[in-house]
């Protein structure tokens, strides 16, 4: 498994992910926070009926709604309000018709970089339900720290709460797991995906969004679901003790 096993094995005996239990009713966090439903945008669902078999999947797992969050990407995936809105309303629509009481908002997946700085400072608008700002970042090199504290101070001036997307998924930062617990403390909800408890990226991010979740730094669970199997994953969750214990803190409540 690598260095991450040997290191939770020798300080936390948590040498291999916990063990399956029984699974969890998930209607207890109620919302689920970060998805792309919004088909035809980006690497999420490709069309509507992509999106209303995750949305089915979510109402099946009990669900009451979900914050769904396409991709903002400069360069990749150039989204914005205005793009965006007419999809979402499309969708919007189409899951009235099948599942009335299913709420959905509409978010984004921001990429921090320095257009997302701009926004923040210039006022563009950008699309934070509940007043919370999700951004991910690179997955093969860290952040310029500068910027990174410039993005979460300018988020926070404004009242808004930065939530920083799949933690589990930083493997550059599985030596400073800490640094997790420091942006905790400074008011950044920290968000983990249910496909990463579930063993679907392999051991040792398991490991890394286990121990974030026993240290109580994550708030928030995400499906962060592009296609049916990340709801799959989600349902496999529900046996995860990380998930239940996520459950336990009652979160993701008051998301929309």
């Amino acid at each position: 498994m690598g260095w991450l096993s040997k290191w939770f094995g020798r300080d936390r005996g948590l040498g291999v992910p916990q063990p399956d239990i029984a699974p969890l009713d998930l209607s207890a966090f109620r919302i689920d926070y970060h998805s792309h439903l919004v088909p035809g945008v980006d690497d999420g669902a490709a069309d509507l009926h992509a999106s209303l078999e995750m949305i089915q999947g979510l109402v099946d797992l009990g669900y009451e709604g979900a914050v769904t969050t396409p991709h903002v990407y400069p360069g990749m995936y150039p989204n914005s309000p205005e793009t965006l809105r007419g999809p979402f309303e499309a969708l919007q629509s189409a899951v009235a018709e099948e599942h009335p009481d299913f709420q959905l908002a509409l978010g984004a997946e921001y990429f921090l970089d320095a257009s997302l700085l701009d926004a923040l400072k210039t006022g563009r608008e950008l699309l934070t339900p509940g007043n919370r700002l999700l951004f991910e970042l690179s997955f093969a090199s860290p952040p310029d720290d500068h910027l990174l504290s410039e993005v979460l101070f300018e988020a926070q001036v404004q009242g808004l709460k930065p939530v920083m997307a799949h933690i589990e998924r930083y493997t550059y930062w599985h030596q400073e797991l800490h640094r997790f617990e420091e942006w905790a403390e400074q008011g950044v909800l920290l968000q983990v995906n249910a496909a990463s408890i579930a063993g679907g990226y392999g051991p040792e991010i398991q490991l890394a969004a286990e121990h974030c979740i026993e240290k109580g730094w994550v708030r928030i669970l995400g499906s962060d679901a592009h296609g049916i199997r990340h709801i799959e994953a989600l349902a496999e969750s529900r046996h995860r003790p990380a998930v239940h214990r996520l459950a336990e803190q009652a979160i993701n409540r008051q998301l929309v």
